[in-house]
């Protein structure tokens, strides 16, 4: 059977707010012109056939126990989109095809665009109509059941990007903006080398930084004299006190999650909790730095919007420089590979360059004045052997 509808999921390069928007603090990434596509065709099997050209085999789930076929990693995107369609999309089965030109494994976000066009194809393909937000939604959720606690930036960026223009995300209260990009700006990304992994000891990172926010957001309350009501508790809810950052460089350099916990007078589990991951309560944890990257982050992402609409690009390289500098420094996801390339790419001609993503690994992004793209992708190919390209601010999902 021919496929009935077609996705266009676009890839995402984060230009600031980088490990902010799991802390409910702003983002500003851009959706690029390299893309995944989702066709999909419905059928009466009660299976979801879905072959990617990215991978080998082909994954079949079964609609009403999805967790039971996950075969290989890829597949536990699959099984969250159908557990979060089941409430919205009663349809029976489907084969589907994805296919495109965006990198996977790199840190461009592919697991967030597999996830988001797959949930929109099939709602599309099963007559359902889903706005955007209810697909960026449904898809932020879904991929947490790999056992990562992600925020929601990418699925949103995805979701609801406009071309030529980054897109500001504020999630406490929620909220999106168009933030043109300037003309003369240019963008290149630059693989590290290493590709930038969702599982295993990654994955593990990730969540202990998760942790590690929530531990630091309960004890900078307790310190303020106030319990923070919401679960989970995030930076967000202590972050427009005037002197949050003061109050920042006095939390214990690490500590255990339960030692936070008692000390602020909480549960622990509201600390440790995840959607589909076990977290150590007695691990000791970042809390300072972890706190002071993300809180120094949250306000370069309204500098970076700043700069933007001022068309003031060497401010703007600048600030990107200062993000790179945080990740490395303060929340260490950074890699010897990023930072080379990084380098490599700012003493080609870039304004500045950052890791973009989760790091651990993948894709670095430079800010390129426009007629330099060629100098600056040659030097990086030259420190890690590529890939290496521009990328273009570009519309988010398209159903065609």
């Amino acid at each position: 059977m021919p496929a009935t509808v077609v996705g266009r999921a676009p890839g995402r390069v984060n230009l600031a707010g980088e490990h902010t928007d799991y802390s409910g603090l702003p983002v500003l990434p851009i959706a690029i012109d390299r893309s995944l596509l989702v066709a999909a065709a419905p059928n009466e099997s009660g299976l979801v056939e879905v072959h990617s050209e990215a991978f080998e085999g082909t994954a079949r789930l079964s609609r009403t126990t999805p967790d039971e076929g996950v075969a290989a990693q890829w597949h536990g995107y699959l099984a969250g989109a159908l557990a979060e369609l089941t409430a919205v999309a009663p349809g029976s089965g489907a084969r589907v095809l994805v296919t495109g030109d965006l990198p996977a494994g790199g840190g461009l976000s592919s697991s967030s665009a597999l996830t988001v066009g797959v949930i929109a194809a099939l709602a599309a393909a099963w007559s359902v109509d889903l706005p955007p937000e209810e697909v960026a939604r449904l898809a932020t959720t879904a991929e947490r059941h790999v056992g990562v606690e992600t925020g929601g930036m990418d699925q949103q960026v995805i979701a609801l990007a406009r071309a030529g223009h980054a897109l500001r995300i504020d999630f406490l209260p929620p909220a999106v903006r168009n933030v043109p990009i300037p003309a003369g700006l240019s963008f290149v990304v630059a693989f590290s080398g290493q590709e930038a992994p969702k599982g295993g000891a990654a994955r593990d990172a990730y969540n202990e930084r998760v942790v590690g926010t929530r531990a630091a957001a309960v004890l900078l309350a307790h310190q303020m004299g106030f319990e923070i009501e919401a679960d989970p508790p995030l930076l967000a809810h202590v972050a427009d006190v005037d002197v949050v950052d003061v109050l920042a460089e006095e939390l214990p350099e690490k500590a255990a999650a339960r030692d936070a916990a008692r000390t602020a007078g909480i549960d622990v589990a509201r600390l440790t909790a995840l959607t589909n991951a076990e977290f150590d309560p007695a691990l000791k944890i970042s809390i300072r730095r972890v706190a002071r990257h993300v809180l120094s982050e949250a306000a370069r992402v309204d500098a970076a919007e700043a700069a933007l609409a001022a068309g003031n690009l060497k401010a703007f390289g600048a600030i990107l420089n200062e993000s790179h500098a945080s990740l490395r420094d303060d929340l260490r996801c950074s890699t010897q590979a990023l930072d080379k390339v990084c380098a490599a790419m700012r003493k080609a001609g870039a304004l500045g360059a950052r890791l973009t993503g989760a790091g651990f690994g993948g894709y670095a992004v430079a800010a390129v004045p426009a007629g330099n793209e060629d100098a600056v992708i040659a030097a990086a190919i030259g420190a890690t052997g590529g890939p290496a390209f521009t990328v273009v601010p570009s519309d988010g999902l398209r159903l065609l």
